[in-house]
């Protein structure tokens, strides 16, 4: 097994920031909902003929990954409120027009996931809007794990991705302080609101994923809207990579790699987020029990969320 070097780690640190903008650490995670997660995806796309509504994803300059929940179908029937909720990816490249657009749909409220290194790097710009709520925490990200995984001199497509689904085992876990701070503004009912991670698929992803869950949306719908970042993003990543590794340390490190162990560090499968599900339901018990326990939705608080959050 390889040594990497301290300049190599912080290059492969920053690459999945700014790519994929992965939690890290842990173990890799088993395969055996690989199956079940492709097939219930698959059946979801095939209700909705592979089509996306419209108003899912906000036409902007520079949004990245910018994307709208509402719509979606609860299991009593009811459906999210549109522009209410948004996620989304990088913030930093959000134009003035992006801005005016935004400020019309009212959004009140924002939660930044990143790292303080990712929003030194690329400060957002939704600190430029004195009518919104901007928070974020100050953290760092530990790159051990990915030392490890790319310090296999045999490293394959397979093992990337079950070293990304090991991310996910505890990305509930490290970031529950973000996504409590992003329930209480929503207990007390400060929408439109935003959250946004780097790319708007894991750290973001796993966010959308528990509010969803919290207003009753089933386990199937939750998935697809975790797997539509492959298909809705504006950012072939591939290219950008190839486009600015003269530019960019962290993108020049990837450019190096087989595009075939990159590919699965970019992805949004299914697969991740039942990982970080079963992780959950391993210690809790539920999901809804995580969510209570953990990110302090009372089932008071969640019948009030409902009740703003969804329309009949």
């Amino acid at each position: 097994m390889r040594k990497l070097s301290k300049r190599n780690l912080f290059l492969i640190s920053s690459a999945l920031l700014f790519v994929s903008g992965a939690a890290v650490g842990g173990a890799a995670a088993p395969t055996a909902n690989t199956v079940v997660a492709s097939a219930t995806v698959e059946g979801i796309a095939r209700d909705t003929a592979t089509s996306i509504d419209p108003r899912r994803v906000l036409d902007l300059e520079g949004g990245v990954n910018f994307r709208d929940l509402g719509g979606y179908k609860t299991a009593d029937g009811r459906h999210v409120r549109w522009r209410t909720l948004f996620r989304s990816g990088d913030p930093s490249k959000l134009t003035p027009n992006d801005l005016a657009t935004l400020d019309k749909l009212g959004v009140r409220t924002v939660c930044d996931f990143r790292t303080s290194e990712e929003r030194k790097e690329a400060p957002s710009r939704w600190i430029e809007m004195s009518s919104v709520n901007y928070w974020t925490r100050d953290y760092a990200m530990n790159p051990g794990q990915i030392a490890k995984m790319f310090s296999d001199p045999e490293l394959t497509p397979a093992k990337v991705r079950d070293s990304m689904a090991g991310f996910y085992k505890i990305l509930p876990f490290e970031h529950k302080e973000s996504y409590k701070a992003m329930f209480g503004f929503l207990a007390r009912n400060e929408v439109p609101l935003a959250f946004n991670c780097t790319a708007g698929k894991d750290r973001a992803g796993l966010g959308a994923a528990l509010l969803l869950t919290a207003l009753g949306v089933p386990r199937e719908t939750v998935l697809y809207d975790y797997s539509l970042t492959e298909r809705v993003t504006k950012q072939d990543f591939l290219k950008e990579i190839e486009e600015e590794e003269s530019s960019h340390s962290a993108y020049a490190f990837l450019a190096k790699l087989p595009p075939e162990l990159v590919k699965p560090l970019m992805a949004s499968d299914p697969y991740y987020l039942e990982t970080a599900f079963a992780a959950i339901e391993a210690r809790y018990g539920s999901v809804d029990l995580f969510i209570e326990q953990e990110l302090g939705v009372t089932p008071a608080i969640r019948e009030k969320m409902r009740k703003n959050l969804l329309v009949s």
